[in-house]
């Protein structure tokens, strides 16, 4: 990992270092806060420990400001200080510092702070991984019922006309029988239920269209009375 130390003493920059070196990381050196800023800025390092007391931009201001840079990213930030006081340590917090180290510090004590930092960093790239592949997945499914939606618009727009459309020229034909003279008394009764059942298949494909294209919470359920069927008519 590459780890900025920043800290405007050369003796404990160099322990610092020196140990982290030996853990297998990358170290960036900065003499001060400013430098660590413009060394931040180019690389976004992931874990950053700088003292608190530097001339300039010190270790709360530069923390601050990558705060309010990180944008998508985390960096863990490590405080090494001589100060104490519960006052001193919520000012450090509320500022954004993750964790502390007295100054002078213990090897075994930043050893142990490095390997907490490293745990909390992976869980926070597999967390923003998983986001991103949860977000990924969202859009899919999204772009697929926007799909489906479309398919079963263009759907209904074919049902309705294929469905219509014959079923008028059924109900226009019978109109037709319906105004002819010399009908018997059975013909005429047969008309009469051939528009009567043309009507209603009519109203019905009015229904399962209407039915189609409501929003599932705007739809209500009334029974209308008993069919001669027996079945209740639901529409």
């Amino acid at each position: 990992m590459e780890i900025l130390v920043a800290d405007d003493d050369r003796s404990a920059r160099f322990l610092l270092s020196s140990t982290l070196i030996e853990l297998g990381h990358s170290v960036t050196e900065a003499t001060n806060g400013c430098e660590a800023w413009e060394a931040w800025k180019r690389k976004h390092h992931r874990l950053v420990i700088s003292d608190w007391m530097m001339p300039g931009v010190d270790g709360l201001e530069l923390c601050r400001r990558i705060r309010a840079e990180e944008e998508s990213g985390f960096a863990y930030i490590i405080l090494i200080t001589a100060r104490a006081g519960k006052a001193n340590y919520l000012d450090a917090m509320d500022s954004g510092v993750d964790d502390f180290m007295g100054k002078p510090f213990e090897r075994d004590r930043l050893l142990a702070r490095v390997r907490v930092a490293m745990r909390i960093l992976d869980l926070h790239q597999r967390l923003r991984l998983a986001n991103t592949d949860l977000e990924r997945r969202v859009e899919e499914r999204t772009a697929e019922l926007e799909n489906a939606l479309q398919a079963k618009s263009e759907f209904l727009s074919r049902a309705s006309h294929e469905l219509r459309t014959p079923m008028n020229h059924i109900l226009g034909f019978a109109q037709l029988l319906s105004l002819k003279k010399g009908l018997t008394e059975k013909q005429e009764a047969s008309v009469r239920q051939i528009l009567e059942s043309g009507r209603r298949l009519l109203r019905l494909i009015d229904h399962i269209l209407g039915f189609s294209k409501s929003d599932a919470n705007e739809l209500t359920f009334e029974a209308r009375g008993v069919s001669r069927t027996g079945n209740t008519e639901i529409f």
